[in-house]
């Protein structure tokens, strides 16, 4: 470690922290300091630096103790020429020390080791400064000391707040006291393990004549980005606060000028031509540079010894407000071209300010201890360029008429934008000059190349590349504050800045100038510190023009408007074409702002090279420019007041909310907006217009206008007048057409935003609004028909159907209906497209049955995914693919499509047009209620209508319905997502299978004989524009049976639309007793009397019951003849005869005869009978008849017995 003496600069210190002395078979490193002379010979030992171990009473029994290491650092300040201070970082259990030797009294005094903890390593950095507080006496400041202590300490919890690293800083005037000095001031690092006070370094940054402090903290992890990984190091700045107060404070009142309020951090960037790798220790060192730039701003450097490659080393330069911007420069071992490689460049870093060569700028020394280097850089001598633009005439200001300007709407063409129907040009010369900075005169014959890049009106960050500080002449502009000599009124500032920025509108540009996409990869080498910066031109209208000039020497002067510079006769300077593309919207109250950036070519020392004068390099912050071209008018000199009236027209229609334009409406509709602006003031208003942003999806300006209107795609200019004099009044009109016809874009409503723009730099007065936002309503014209049907529309249930689930193998035996359910979703309306649209139904899947049980029994189980029948449009030659771009949800499908894995009979599929609808998650609308009724356990009875008059009422018929929404069914919501809806698509057709689950309606709803089933479906249009019929979502209860509930065509119709499914119950019902029984049974059998009397009498009076009598004729015998036969046995005879008359039938069974004879005679052949003995009867004569009809013949049987 090393020091300069500042008073005496020929006498140098070097230390050796790690010298060894032994006593008594003891080794003690107590480390020391020497001093040499100007040759770097003759070394003088300090021996008071080496006592500091061996005066420890405890010294001899601790090994610990023997190890100081004193001289670790050193330092000097001119304050104080005889103070050495010193650092020993392990002494004392590593507790660390600072020691301050007084080398002409040879006095020595140590800071205290009270309130310190072993490992702090308290000594490890130090930096002495006389400008942290004020004297508490007198004028002379006096010299404070800063130790560092970054190590992690080993405690016994007593301490919270350790292990961050430290940094003490100690009052030095006490150094003959005899006492430990204590710290005035203590800041603690914030992360743990930082090592945080690894480097101190205390520099007045800002330049208000108040030390700065600058800590680093090589191991300090920072918060990686995304994708990232966490880099390592960073280094804190603390401004002094002493500035900020008009009485500086001593140390003496607990004042302090240090806090964490307004520190900065700073660590390696990003994008840099040498990456810095996450472990670089960055931080480790710090060294003050002086004023290498000759800014007035003092500069520090910061190293990083264990990069990647080597090591790095960033410089960095101080500002006016203290904020450090990125490192000017970066030094890496890749750009240094030395005979060995350099390994941890950047561990020692020094010289602080010395002039090595004599060519007035500080020197660098750089150290490389691994490969045993030490490396020192030369500083260049700084030029500085200056690029000048001007008209042929040398001016710089612009005429007052820019309509006389030359017409170049031809060579304009090809630049992109908007541009008005003629377009002016202005012709100027551009040239570049450079001078010293530090006023050593340059050789006239001596010219450097450069590239410039112009660009109008450039951002902030583009022109600056990201620094800290702006140079005085924009700084003047931006925050330039508005001239109060205008009134007492209220003043409005009508910027047209921002709102072209907004609009992308470029009222300035050059011919031939590229785009900055085009020129971006060219664009990088434009910054040579943050290249990032460049992007910053993406955002703003305009672009690039490169030029090649040469900087020409100039002497230094003050700056002024050149009548007619020596360059334009050199040769050097070119001619730029200036492009007003409306000479309408060009601000003349402001000068045209054109922002430059150069890189030189200038020529590069070699490592023998002897005058660096010839060598000069351009500082890097200050390759950029803001070059003004002035108007010439009155209110560029002073401040212009103009006073405006302004007043809006709006002619819109409208409904009961408000403005509104409906979207499908076939009739033509219109928006205008007209402003009046008059002139009341006594100044000018210069590009006085009007500027009206809209949506472009949903209006068009009218071309009728004219051309020149449409400044941006979603923008429209009207310009009243440029300028508008005092007294002068003007109209201007902005009409559209409203594109009603399609809408992709959707909006609730939309807003036309109108505004009054005037020049940037005038503050205006205005009598009434400036700016007027109308605000419309977007409604579409629609006419949605929502119907739906089932096939069959009846069906019945009985007893065929399985007992169990698990029985169920195939879906017949779940029940006998197989139903077809089908909705259908039709726009009516031409020219009307409903982007997106949804249908919920809601499937009732379950009955209430128990309502605190989780389920119910099945009611409708849905068999397969729904499908859908819908008309796709086909192009010409390409093949028709049978896809639908509907959406079901799937999650509710999995629930609730054939759970128990059931055979399906595919061939039963009732639709060849209907294709499978797609799959996915489909949420349910917001508006849509997200739960149904609470369930009900009773069931809702009533009876069956159109019973006859004559029923018994004892024998009720009865009748149940049944639905989503009365508590008698667990439903679940089906989400389809129908897509685009348009009446030139046609309708879209959903269709459910499903089986009626018949073991349901046996057990739950025997007791009814007719079950209404109904569901409900909703579909909602998912647009954020309203719907001219209500609402925006059109909900239809289908009850399954084709009944038209309303017209499709009523005024305010939201779609409902009933089917119902009728379910008989067919379980064989008891029969049904009519009302009057009895009299229908008398009713019967009179009628019966009376058909058989009339039979009777019919048949009487055709003589069907006479009966034919036959005679026995008396057999005559031959003996007894002529014997008359007695009359009495006569007529006993005939009455005892029978005669029989048979016809096919041989037998006559006969019952109580006796044995006797019987004769016999045809009745046909009238022929006797055979004679035989006749027995008596023993009972009474029973004569009977009857017929056996049998064909054509008829069988009559009389029998008599006897």
């Amino acid at each position: 470690m090393s020091s300069l003496d500042y008073k005496n600069p020929e006498n140098v210190t070097v230390c050796a922290p790690k010298l060894t002395r032994s006593i008594v078979q003891s080794d003690y490193v107590t480390g020391g300091c020497f001093q040499l002379d100007a040759n770097l010979q003759d070394p003088k030992a300090f021996q008071s630096s080496m006592s500091f171990c061996q005066d420890i009473p405890e010294a001899a029994k601790s090994i610990d103790l023997r190890h100081c290491t004193i001289g670790a650092t050193v330092g000097h300040h001119p304050r104080s020429p005889n103070s050495l201070f010193m650092g020993g970082p392990y002494f004392y259990y590593a507790k660390g020390m600072g020691a301050i030797l007084d080398t002409k009294k040879f006095s020595r005094t140590q800071t205290s080791r009270e309130n310190i903890p072993p490992n702090t390593l308290l000594g490890s950095a130090l930096d002495v400064s006389d400008r942290i507080f004020a004297p508490q006496y007198g004028p002379d400041p006096q010299v404070y000391v800063a130790y560092g202590g970054p190590g992690v300490p080993v405690t016994a919890n007593e301490a919270k707040d350790v292990g961050t690293g430290i940094v003490l800083i100690y009052h030095s005037s006490d150094v003959d006291s005899g006492t430990d000095l204590n710290p005035v001031i203590q800041i603690n690092g914030n992360q743990f393990a930082s090592r945080f006070g690894h480097a101190v370094l205390l520099v007045d940054i800002n330049n208000d004549g108040w030390e700065d402090l600058i800590v680093g903290a090589p191991y300090q992890e920072i918060e990686a980005v995304a994708g990232g990984q966490p880099q390592y190091g960073a280094v804190f700045v603390f401004i002094n606060r002493q500035g900020q107060f008009p009485q500086p404070f001593s140390h003496h009142s607990g004042f302090e000028p240090f806090t964490y309020e307004n520190h900065q951090m700073l660590f390696p960037p990003d994008k840099q031509e040498c990456e810095a790798d996450s472990l670089s220790g960055y931080g480790a060192t710090l060294a003050e540079l002086g004023d290498i730039n000759h800014d007035g701003f003092q500069d520090f450097a910061v190293g990083a010894p264990y990069a990647t490659g080597g090591g790095m080393v960033f410089v960095y330069h101080g500002s006016r407000t203290g904020r450090i911007g990125l490192p000017a420069q970066v030094i890496c071992t890749p750009k240094l071209a030395t005979n060995v490689p350099l390994r941890g460049l950047g561990f020692a870093v020094g010289l602080k300010g010395l002039d090595l060569d004599g060519n007035g700028y500080a020197d660098l020394a750089l150290g490389a201890p691994l490969s045993d280097s030490v490396v020192v850089l030369r500083t260049r001598p700084i030029i500085k360029f200056k690029v000048h633009l001007v008209l042929n005439d040398g001016s710089t200001r612009i005429p007052r008429n820019l309509d006389s300007l030359p017409d170049c709407t031809a060579e304009a063409s090809n630049l992109p934008g908007y541009m008005a129907p003629k377009v002016r040009c202005l012709n100027t010369k551009i040239f570049m000059t450079y001078t010293s900075v530090d006023g050593k005169p340059c050789k006239p014959d001596v010219r450097y190349r450069a590239t410039v890049l112009l660009k109008s009106d450039p951002p902030t960050p583009w022109l600056h590349e990201l620094w800290e500080e702006m140079p005085a002449e924009r700084e003047e502009i931006t925050t330039r504050p508005k001239d109060s000599t205008c009134g007492s009124h209220d003043f409005v500032s009508l910027a047209s800045g921002t709102l072209f920025h907004d609009l992308s509108i470029v009222p300035v540009s050059f011919i031939g100038e590229r785009s900055v996409k085009d020129y971006a990869d060219q664009a990088d080498r434009f910054f040579t510190v943050n290249r990032s910066a460049s992007s910053a031109a993406l955002n703003s209208p305009g672009g690039y023009l490169p030029i090649d000039l040469e900087a020409t020497c100039r002497e230094r002067m003050e700056d002024r408007s050149y009548k007619y510079p020596v360059e334009l006769d050199q040769g050097t300077a070119k001619t730029v074409r200036i492009v007003f593309r409306d000479t309408k919207l060009v601000d003349q109250t402001s000068p045209v702002q054109i922002g430059v950036r150069w890189v030189a070519d200038l020529p590069v020392p070699y490592p023998a090279a002897g005058d660096m004068d010839q060598f000069p390099i351009s500082n890097p912050r200050e390759n950029s420019q803001l070059i003004k071209l002035n108007f010439d008018n009155d209110c560029t000199v002073r401040t212009c007041c103009p006073r405006l009236a302004v007043t809006y027209e709006v002619e819109v229609s409208r409904d009961k909310h408000g403005p509104v334009v409906y979207v499908g409406d076939d009739k033509a509709q219109t928006i205008t907006v007209q402003a009046t602006v008059t002139n009341i003031g006594a100044d000018p208003a210069f590009m006085t217009s009007l500027v009206s942003t809209y949506p472009p999806t949903l209006l068009e300006l009218d071309p009728t206008l004219g051309p020149g209107l449409n400044v941006a795609p979603n923008a429209a200019s009207c310009s009243l007048a440029n300028p508008l004099i005092p007294g002068e009044s003007q109209k201007c009109l902005l009409r559209w057409l409203v594109v009603a016809h399609q809408l992709t874009v959707q909006m609730a409503q939309f807003s036309v935003n109108s505004t009054i723009i005037t020049g940037a730099a005038s503050p205006v007065e205005v009598h009434g609004s400036p700016t007027h936002e109308l605000r419309v309503n977007v409604k579409m014209v629609v006419n949605v028909s929502v119907t739906g049907t089932v096939e069959p529309n009846t069906v019945y249930f009985s007893g065929n159907a399985s007992d169990g689930i698990k029985s169920i193998s195939a879906e017949n035996q779940i029940g006998d209906s197989r139903l077809l359910i089908k909705f259908t979703v039709r726009n009516l309306r031409n020219h009307s497209l409903i982007p997106a649209s949804r249908l919920i139904v809601d499937w009732p899947y379950e009955i209430a049955g128990d309502i605190k049980e989780s389920h119910g029994k099945y009611l409708l189980y849905l068999l397969d995914n729904p499908s859908v029948v819908q008309h796709q449009f086909s192009i010409p030659g390409e093949k028709e693919t049978n896809m639908t771009s509907v959406i079901c949800d799937s999650q509710a499908l999995k629930r609730l499509v054939n759970p128990h894995n059931y055979r399906i009979f595919k061939f039963l599929r009732p639709s060849s047009d209907s294709v499978p609808v797609n799959l996915g998650r489909v949420d349910l609308p917001s508006s849509h209620p997200s739960t149904y009724p609470p369930l009900s356990p009773n069931k809702m009875s009533q009876e069956v209508p159109g019973r006859s008059e004559y029923s018994d009422k004892q024998q009720k018929r009865l009748m149940t319905t049944v639905s989503c929404y009365n508590g008698q069914l667990r439903c679940v919501p089906i989400t389809c997502d129908l897509g685009k809806l348009s009446h030139k698509a046609g309708p879209i057709t959903l269709e459910f299978v499903a089986r009626l689950w018949d073991n349901t309606m046996r057990q739950d709803f025997k007791e009814f004989f007719l079950t209404k089933l109904r569901l409900s479906a909703t579909w909602r249009a998912d647009v954020k524009y309203g719907i001219d019929l209500g609402d925006a979502d059109h909900t239809q209860e289908t009850y399954l049976n084709s009944w038209v509930h309303k017209s499709a065509l009523d005024p305010g119709f939201l779609g409902h639309t009933r089917i119902e499914l009728s379910i008989f119950n067919n379980l064989e019902p008891k029969p049904i007793v009519p009302k009057y029984t009895a009299l229908y049974i008398a009713l019967a059998v009179f009628g019966g009397a009376l058909v058989l009397a009339i039979i009777v009498i019919i048949l009487k009076k055709a003589g069907f019951f006479k009966r034919k009598r036959f005679l026995r004729k008396p057999k005559q015998d031959s003996t007894d003849a002529s014997k008359p036969l007695n009359p009495a046995a006569a007529k006993s005879t005939a009455t005892s005869a029978s005669t029989t008359q048979y016809s096919r039938q041989p037998n006559v069974p006969t019952r109580g005869y006796q044995a006797g004879t019987m004769s016999m005679t045809s009745p046909q052949a009238g022929g006797p009978l055979e004679e035989g003995p006749v027995t008596q009867p023993a009972v009474s004569a029973n004569i009977f008849t009857f017929e056996e009809p049998s064909g054509h013949f008829a069988r009559r049987v009389e029998s008599a017995a006897y």
